[in-house]
C-alpha cells in the first residue's frame, strides 16, 4: 500500500525545498517536497521529514532553520543525492541566524524557528 501511495503521490506536482539548520555546530540540508504555508496569522510554516531514518532529529534538536525555495536542478540534485558530508562543499550559502546556512542560488527563503513538532506516522 505504501508503495502505491508513493506513486500516485509523485504524479502531485507540488513545491520542492531545501531545508537547512546547523546542528551541533554541523551544517545540515535535505530536500523535501512537503513544504506548505499553514497560517497567515501567525504565520506558520509546515514541512515533513521521515524520522525513520533518523533524518528529524536536526531539526528537533535545533531552534532555528532556513527553508529555502530552489528551482535550480543541479542545487535540488546535490540535497537529494550527494552525501551529507559532502553538500555544503558544492553549494553556496551565508550565515544566517544561528549559524543557520542561507542557500545564496535560492530564489526567495525563510528563516523560522520551531513551533511545534508532531510525530506521525513515519514522518514528523
Amino acid at each position: 500500500m505504501s508503495e502505491v501511495l508513493k506513486s500516485i503521490m509523485r504524479l502531485f506536482p507540488n513545491g520542492v525545498a531545501i531545508i537547512t539548520t546547523n546542528w551541533n555546530d554541523k551544517l545540515v540540508g535535505m530536500t523535501v517536497n512537503t513544504f506548505n504555508s499553514l497560517s497567515l496569522n501567525p504565520p506558520l510554516v509546515m514541512f515533513s521529514v521521515d524520522r525513520i531514518k533518523g533524518n528529524d532529529l536536526p531539526f528537533k534538536q535545533s531552534n532555528a532553520f532556513a527553508i529555502n525555495l530552489v528551482d535550480n536542478k543541479e542545487i535540488l540534485d546535490v540535497f537529494a543525492k550527494k552525501p551529507a558530508k559532502e553538500r555544503f562543499n558544492i553549494v553556496r550559502y551565508m550565515e544566517g541566524i544561528d549559524g543557520v546556512p542561507i542557500l545564496t542560488d535560492s530564489y526567495a527563503y525563510i528563516m523560522a524557528g520551531k513551533y511545534n513538532i508532531i510525530d506521525i506516522g513515519d514522518h514528523s
